[in-house]
């Protein structure tokens, strides 16, 4: 039986090599991974590879369509949120395969912090309080009233030019920097307890889905935020009040959701979750950590996309116990059970 190809973009990325990981434990597909970037090709896993244009190239998607013409490719996935993921996005009918992406709109609005924020808070969900950084007396007067609080860009992910400061000196000169008036959002700050809930959708109804707890970013003293995009360990768990509030929060911020929905929540320090973005279209570098506790979240969305059949009734929360997922940077990851996790004792003690 010929095996079913897959096409993934970003795939020389974290994000696409664990997809990549994940597909490659079920042996059931061919995977061919392309990236734009000279020194990430050579980290795809991947059957075959592919160095091709950047995301801004006129030949883009022509370049891609080859790729898929000559390969027989049955889908395209693109793994990471950015240029290239957008202009797949809305250039989707001219890919000469299956996509499995929300609808343009959807992706559109949950790529803007400040939109899903808008969205959230109309719709009732808890959220931070939160305006946009489109003057310095609006940032002042929002210090001023919150000590501490948490600036960030409206796009981008990763952390990336995210500040924690009760400083309005400190803000102003940070957001003058980054020539981010009209482009940063302010919030009180919350504690450093964060989670993720990762979902599946298609047409509109849940088919799996799970939640993850971070517990600390590997080599936070290196950034302004302590927020560097590499979990160091983080752990499956499950709260039914923390689906319950997931599934809310995509169904108030995105019309119809389709193929992958993820919400990113941060506890305040009044113990309450409060969730800080919602994350469509692509998978965390988190993947394979679910892979190897039991969950090949990336062979379901590919079997989703390429016809197979419907979950009868969603998959809720399937890994139960808790597994603890150790990275760092240049190191094989390390998959701990629980009572692994908590029993070692500290020599001396």
């Amino acid at each position: 039986m010929r095996k079913k190809t897959v096409l993934v973009v970003n795939a020389g990325d974290v994000t696409g090599i664990n997809f990549c990981r994940s597909l490659q434990e079920t042996k059931d597909f061919h995977i061919i991974g392309v990236e734009s970037g000279r020194e990430d090709y050579f980290m795809i896993a991947a059957d075959q590879k592919y160095l091709v244009p950047a995301w801004d190239d006129p030949s883009y998607i022509s370049v891609l369509n080859r790729i898929i013409e000559r390969h027989d490719v049955d889908l395209l996935y693109a793994a990471d949120t950015g240029n290239e993921l957008l202009t797949i996005a809305k250039n989707r009918h001219r890919i000469k395969c299956r996509t499995f992406l929300p609808a343009q709109e959807d992706i559109e609005v949950t790529e803007d912090k400040w939109a899903t924020y808008n969205r959230l808070k109309a719709s009732g969900v808890p959220v931070p309080a939160t305006v946009l950084v489109d003057s310095e007396s609006v940032l002042e007067d929002f210090i001023l009233q919150y000590r501490e609080v948490w600036l960030r860009r409206i796009y981008g992910s990763g952390g990336a030019c995210s500040l924690p400061t009760d400083s309005f000196e400190l803000a102003v000169n940070w957001v003058r920097h980054h020539d981010g008036w009209g482009k940063f959002i302010v919030s009180e700050k919350l504690s450093k307890r964060t989670g993720t809930w990762i979902g599946v959708w298609l047409e509109g109804e849940l088919q799996v889905c799970q939640l993850r707890e971070r517990l600390y970013w590997k080599y936070a003293n290196l950034a302004p935020s302590g927020v560097t995009g590499i979990t160091g360990d983080q752990k499956t768990f499950w709260d039914e009040n923390l689906h319950e509030l997931a599934m809310k929060c995509v169904r108030s911020t995105v019309k119809k959701p389709h193929g992958i929905m993820c919400v990113d929540f941060t506890w305040g320090f009044d113990g309450v979750p409060y969730p800080t973005e919602i994350q469509a279209s692509r998978f965390y570098s988190s993947i394979y950590f679910l892979t190897r506790s039991g969950l090949n979240l990336a062979e379901i969305y590919c079997n989703l996309a390429l016809g197979g059949s419907r979950y009868e009734q969603p998959v809720i929360n399937p890994i139960r116990e808790e597994f603890h997922w150790i990275k760092s940077v240049d190191c094989t990851p390390v998959l701990l059970t629980k009572s692994e996790y908590d029993g070692v004792s500290r020599y001396g003690s």
